[in-house]
C-alpha cells in the first residue's frame, strides 16, 4: 500500500512533494525527498472479520457502467450525513450533493460494510489522515465484488480542501482526467496560512483563491494546493478536534499509527 509524502510547513516545499501525494495502493517506493520521510511500502493492517454485506446483490462496477448504476443507486440511497466512529472519538460528516458519483459510491461502500474494521494507515500531522483500504484477504475479496473502476473527477470551486474536507485519493501518473480511486479517502487537517504564503501558493500553483476562501485557509487552515487536484466530496461538520487527536498519534517510519485507529461508519440521514 503506497505511502504519501508528509506535508511541509512551507508551500514551496510542497511543490517538490505534490507528484508523490495521494497515490493508490500497491505501488513501490519512490524517490527519497530531502529532509522528509522516506516513502516505504505500508504493512498490512490487522485482519478484521467483516460483517455480512448487504443482502442485495452487488453489481460489479466498471468505468463503462458506473455512471448509470451509481446514478440509480444515488436516487435510491439519498443519504448525506454519516458518522465516522474511531477510538479517538466520532466525526459527523456531510456528503456533498454536487458530487453525486462520489457520494453514491461512498454510501454504497458503507452499506456493504466495506470500511468496517479498516484503519487510518497514513497519518501526517499538519497535513491529513488517510484510510479506506486494507490488504487483508476478505477486503480484497469484497473489492473484487464491488468492481474494478475509478470515479470521474467532480470539481467545484466551492468544494475546497479546508480543515475537515473529505477528499478522494487518485493516481497521478497516466491519469489526465484526475479520476479518483474508489476506496481510499483522506481528511484534511492542514495548517493556517499567512497572507504571504497564500499569495505565494496562488503564484506557484496558478490558483485564484477568492477572499472568502483565503479567510478560511488563514483562520481554519487547510491545503489549498490540492484544490483542483482531488475531488472534495464532503466536510466534517462536528468533531474537527478528532482530526487533531488522530493526527497527533505516534507513527512509525512509514507514517502508520503505532496504535490501531480503526474506522466504522454509521449512516444518520
Amino acid at each position: 500500500m503506497k505511502n504519501i509524502e508528509p506535508m511541509p510547513i512551507k508551500f514551496y516545499i510542497i511543490a517538490i512533494l505534490l507528484p508523490f501525494c495521494f497515490v493508490t495502493c500497491h505501488q513501490k517506493k519512490e524517490t527519497e525527498i530531502k529532509n522528509l520521510h522516506q516513502e516505504k511500502q505500508l504493512i498490512k493492517p490487522s485482519s478484521a472479520k467483516l460483517k455480512k454485506a448487504s443482502s442485495d446483490k452487488i453489481v460489479p462496477l466498471t468505468n463503462d457502467n458506473l455512471i448509470s448504476i451509481l446514478s440509480d443507486y444515488g436516487k435510491n440511497n439519498p443519504e448525506t450525513i454519516v458518522l465516522m466512529k474511531t477510538p479517538k472519538g466520532n466525526m459527523k460528516i456531510k456528503l456533498y450533493e454536487n458530487t453525486p458519483m462520489h457520494r453514491a459510491n461512498f454510501i454504497r461502500l458503507i452499506k456493504n460494510n466495506f470500511y468496517k474494521g479498516t484503519q487510518f494507515y497514513r497519518v501526517i500531522n499538519n497535513f491529513m489522515i488517510q484510510g479506506g483500504d486494507s490488504d487483508d484477504w476478505e477486503r480484497q475479496s469484497l473489492k473484487q465484488k464491488m468492481g474494478s473502476y475509478t470515479l470521474p473527477a467532480e470539481f467545484h470551486k466551492e468544494n475546497i480542501h479546508q480543515k475537515g474536507a473529505l477528499s478522494m485519493a487518485r493516481e497521478y501518473e497516466n491519469n489526465p482526467e484526475k479520476r479518483s480511486v474508489p476506496f481510499e479517502f483522506f481528511i484534511i487537517q492542514g495548517y493556517s496560512y499567512t497572507t504571504g504564503e497564500l499569495l505565494g501558493a496562488e503564484k506557484h500553483y496558478g490558483l485564484n483563491i477568492i477572499p472568502e476562501h483565503k479567510n478560511i485557509y488563514s483562520s481554519q487552515g487547510g491545503c489549498p494546493h490540492l484544490d483542483g487536484q482531488h475531488t472534495v466530496f464532503g466536510q466534517v461538520i462536528e468533531g474537527l478536534n478528532i482530526i487533531d487527536s488522530i493526527a497527533a498519534v505516534k507513527v512509525d517510519a512509514g507514517d502508520w499509527p503505532i496504535e490501531d485507529i480503526t474506522i466504522e461508519f454509521q449512516i444518520l440521514k
